[in-house]
């Protein structure tokens, strides 16, 4: 940990108060931190640090193509192969690099909050710029609650109540960050119990101080709905499904974020960002060029010469899912012919990020495929309501609720039904897997529902890498395989005493 938190307080930005402008250069600890303007300029920092390395690109889609829901083509030239395959090492870069982000952004957070609170206390900050303070500080506790929570639903395993106490969460940091060179202690990885209370305690600090910041559709900040939204999401995961519901359906019972029902308005809000039924949706700039990663693996790979020849492929059975009047389905699938040299076939392409021309150069030729990231969806909140109400029992009238209003937007005269017992639940997870396609959910779904996968049938097996094998096409992962959780990063292992003999089995 030494190691790391060394070379992040290194390179801790600073520069432009405006979110529209990229923080440029390196800070001197002992008086970067003077006032609140300081402290504005820090904000920036956070919100990019989280845009751009825990809410985009492959913090996204690697948990996408490391469960059923793609096939690679037989010309990926292993892309991202080893996920893919599941041959994931301890000292991959993906591994390191969310390890890493994650705790920049906690440091990070806690010098912010550190050095507001001493303002505070020197009367640096006056009472007019006091709710301003609080509000920077109510963001940096969920920026360090949402950075352990990546790393607790990757790093380590499910949340069970009867061994979070023994079972190994990460490493959780407090203590002052104000000098790298004073840095001389190491901390192990907590109990996984001690890792979510600190992932709850801090989502309760943020509650407080975001009191007044009050919800909006598409906000580009962190509003309390987005934290309440957050605390869904966390409380699902633990298995709290009580909680779970209650915080979900408060956000979809005030209708303050109506579901899209029509195609033209989902298209709008999949390719320009319109912004319509986001929590959250994180500001990016072509201009001042601020872009976020693509959350588009090479699911589409147009070419100038009028071809596509994506990398990865959606697998059969997510096209046979949908009805085929369904908006999701005519939004985000594209029947094409897709060209790997001599080999063609006719596919269903994978279009959910077509890349918002406002990101990209007017003239250009071919797509970035980058779109605005959508940070929380009102969609997932009817999703946690259905699954938290289906799971905890004697309240299956409440989840058919959910269940049905979100059919019922995307699905044209969808006609409502009532399922019970384990149909319910299966008929919820699997709109979950329709809903939330390619937005990086699947591989922790699978994981927190002790289910393991099984790859099926390619739409097109010739156009698909090593058909046929148990290693790819048709690869098959059991609920006790201990690679549903990611190593620790090697670098780590080697660098923190502390962490000898807490990597996880299997590596």
């Amino acid at each position: 940990m030494k190691k790391i938190l060394s070379l992040l307080l290194a390179v801790l930005v600073v520069s432009s108060c405006e979110l529209t402008k990229m923080p440029e250069g390196s800070i001197n600890s002992e008086n970067a931190l003077t006032t609140l303007d300081d402290a504005k300029k820090f904000r920036m920092d956070m919100y990019l640090q989280l845009r751009d390395y825990l809410c985009s690109g492959y913090p996204v889609y690697v948990q996408e193509i490391m469960s059923d829901s793609f096939h690679a083509s037989v010309m990926f030239g292993n892309r991202n192969g080893e996920y893919y395959k599941w041959e994931v090492s301890s000292t991959f870069g993906y591994v390191e690099g969310i390890w890493s982000a994650a705790y920049y952004n906690v440091t990070l957070a806690n010098f912010l909050i550190q050095g507001i609170e001493k303002m505070m206390a020197d009367g640096a900050i006056g009472s007019s710029d006091t709710e301003m303070a609080n509000v920077i500080i109510g963001e940096a506790a969920f920026l360090k609650a949402y950075s352990m929570f990546t790393l607790a639903q990757l790093y380590c395993k499910n949340y069970n109540a009867s061994t979070a106490d023994s079972d190994l969460g990460v490493m959780l940091l407090e203590g002052p960050v104000s000098n790298p060179g004073e840095i001389t202690s190491y901390v192990g990885r907590s109990s996984l119990k001690a890792t979510y209370d600190y992932i709850e305690s801090n989502l309760a600090i943020a509650e407080t101080k975001l009191a007044s910041v009050a919800g909006e559709v598409a906000s580009e900040y962190i509003t309390g709905d987005a934290v309440t939204a957050m605390k869904a999401r966390v409380a699902l995961t633990k298995g709290d499904w009580q909680a779970a519901a209650r915080y979900a359906s408060s956000l979809v019972d005030n209708n303050k974020y109506p579901l899209i029902d029509n195609l033209a308005e989902f298209d709008n809000l999949w390719t320009n960002d319109s912004g319509k039924e986001c929590i959250v949706q994180y500001w990016a700039g072509f201009n001042e060029g601020s872009l976020p990663d693509t959350n588009n693996y090479d699911y589409i790979e147009y070419s100038t010469s009028g071809t596509y020849s994506p990398n990865y492929i959606p697998e059969q059975w997510i096209i046979d899912a949908y009805d085929d009047d369904d908006i999701r389905f005519q939004s985000w699938f594209k029947e094409l012919e897709v060209v790997y040299g001599a080999i063609k076939g006719e596919v269903y392409v994978f279009f959910k990020y077509p890349g918002n021309p406002a990101l990209n150069n007017s003239g250009a030729a071919v797509s970035n495929y980058v779109n605005k990231i959508k940070g929380f969806r009102i969609a997932e909140q009817y999703l946690i309501a259905a699954e938290a109400y289906a799971m905890a029992g004697g309240q299956e009238t409440q989840a058919n609720k959910y269940l049905n209003a979100l059919r019922s937007a995307r699905i044209p005269g969808y006609v409502t039904q009532d399922y019970s017992g384990d149909e319910l639940i299966a008929q919820v997870k699997a709109e979950r897997a329709k809903e939330l396609y390619g937005e990086g959910f699947r591989f922790t779904d699978l994981k927190r529902w002790n289910e393991g996968f099984a790859r099926s049938e390619a739409q097109d097996s010739q156009i698909i890498n090593n058909a046929g094998s148990s290693n790819t096409e048709f690869l098959q992962k059991s609920a006790s395989d201990p690679r549903w959780l990611w190593p620790i990063p090697q670098s780590e292992i080697d660098a923190n005493p502390q962490m000898k003999g807490q990597q996880n089995a299997g590596y």
